[in-house]
């Protein structure tokens, strides 16, 4: 398949190394100092295990390349706009688009009514670009659970090897293709790559786990395991998923797999930083809009009472603005 990948970061490189490995002509949209890296000595992606360097060809114009099977956008959500914006070149009629990004997806309301109600998602395409230049009809969602940073322009280090990533369909009706790409096209090996019918319910999952993180982490500069192993910090962060598990369960999720208690007696222990952190830390945008406001206003519409999440979220503005990240 000839797939791009638009933001060759940490997902999107490691997403773009494992396709190199399973035979797939990949490129990559990326930018500045790490775009030069990629076109002068490949792209290089790092675990605890082993060491991968691809020479993959590498622009940061979509224009450089023609229409794709596959383009999976792995920018950060304050860049989906733009993106929308430069994305027609690659697109062609039957051409998918997969989103790894985190949040709530921006096609989350499209052929989706919880309790018969149509849900208000504008925050996240305000201006409807994305429902314009892609449209729900070839989106996909890419719940991707890895992690790492990217130590030197064209060198991502994820934090293990491997790693999870369920793909399902904006639109309930393009299932059977959305399977067929997971389960006969892509033939990835190493990461875990699993067909999700309805892939809201992955999402929330991984929502749900990473929500409380982010925020905390973000207010205190703490580690995922320092924010945990703080009862304190453990208190608001689990408050905060609670918060976000009430929505889910609002729209009929009732399978995230959170557990308040299990999660309260046995702490995270990772010593990684969150990528609102270390967004916020490189003075990067930070995923304010898709991360937490959404929350909020899905909270709102279902009548779920927040007060933890309310708290923290003005707090958690305030942080971006006052370091020019939001």
């Amino acid at each position: 398949m000839k797939i791009c990948i638009y933001g060759a970061g940490v997902i999107g490189g490691m997403l773009a190394s494992a396709l190199v490995r399973a035979g797939h002509d990949v490129s990559a949209i990326a930018r500045g100092p790490h775009l030069d890296a990629i076109r002068a000595k490949g792209l290089t992606v790092t675990n605890p295990k082993e060491s991968f360097t691809h020479k993959i060809a590498a622009s940061a114009s979509p224009g450089d390349f023609g229409a794709q099977d596959l383009v999976i956008i792995a920018t950060k959500t304050p860049a989906l706009e733009e993106v929308a914006g430069a994305i027609a070149p690659l697109l062609g009629p039957k051409t998918m688009v997969g989103f790894a990004v985190n949040g709530i997806f921006w096609f989350y309301g499209d052929g989706f009514q919880p309790n018969g109600v149509r849900l208000d998602l504008s925050r996240l395409d305000p201006h409807g670009v994305l429902h314009k230049a892609i449209g729900a009809e070839r989106a996909l969602g890419f719940v991707c659970w890895s992690g790492g940073e990217i130590r030197e322009p064209g060198v991502i280090h994820a934090t293990r090897p491997g790693g999870r990533v369920a793909i399902g369909p904006a639109l309930a009706s393009n299932a059977a293709a959305s399977r067929k790409l997971v389960e006969e096209d892509l033939k990835v090996t190493d990461i875990t790559m699993e067909a999700a019918d309805e892939v809201r319910v992955p999402m929330w999952e991984k929502y749900i786990g990473v929500v409380g993180n982010f925020a905390i982490c973000t207010l205190t500069g703490g580690t995922i395991g320092q924010v945990h192993g703080d009862k304190g910090t453990q208190d608001v962060l689990l408050a905060v998923q609670s918060e976000a598990d009430a929505v889910a369960r609002a729209h009929g999720f009732n399978n995230t797999g959170f557990d308040i208690e299990k999660s309260r007696i046995n702490p995270t222990v990772s010593p990684h930083k969150p990528s609102m952190l270390q967004d916020l830390e490189r003075g990067r945008r930070m995923e304010i809009e898709s991360s937490y406001l959404i929350l909020q206003d899905l909270a709102r519409q279902a009548e779920i009472k927040t007060p933890t999440l309310d708290m923290v979220v003005p707090l958690l503005v305030a942080r971006a603005r006052n370091a020019g990240s939001y």
